[in-house]
C-alpha cells in the first residue's frame, strides 16, 4: 500500500494543473519524475505498481480537465 497519497495526490493535481495553465509544460516532466523518484523502491510489486500507475493517470486527466476548463474561462 502506498503511504502519502491523498495528499501527494492533491500536490500533484495542483502542480499540473498550475503548469498547464501557466504554459510551462517542461514542468510536467519534473513532476512526473519527482513522483516517480519519491516512489521508486515501492514500485517493485506489481499490484502496487499497477495502482500508481492508473492513479497517476487519473490524477493528471482530472487536473488537464481542471485546467482546461480555467483556460476556456479566461
Amino acid at each position: 500500500m502506498l503511504r502519502g497519497g491523498e495528499v501527494i495526490g492533491l500536490l500533484e493535481r495542483l502542480a499540473v494543473a498550475g503548469a498547464i495553465i501557466a504554459g510551462v509544460p517542461d514542468a510536467l516532466a519534473v513532476i512526473i519524475a519527482i513522483k516517480g523518484v519519491g516512489r521508486f523502491t515501492e514500485l517493485d510489486n506489481g499490484p502496487v505498481r499497477e495502482r500508481f500507475i492508473v492513479g497517476t493517470f487519473g490524477s493528471w486527466i482530472w487536473a488537464a480537465a481542471a485546467a482546461g476548463l480555467v483556460l476556456l474561462i479566461r
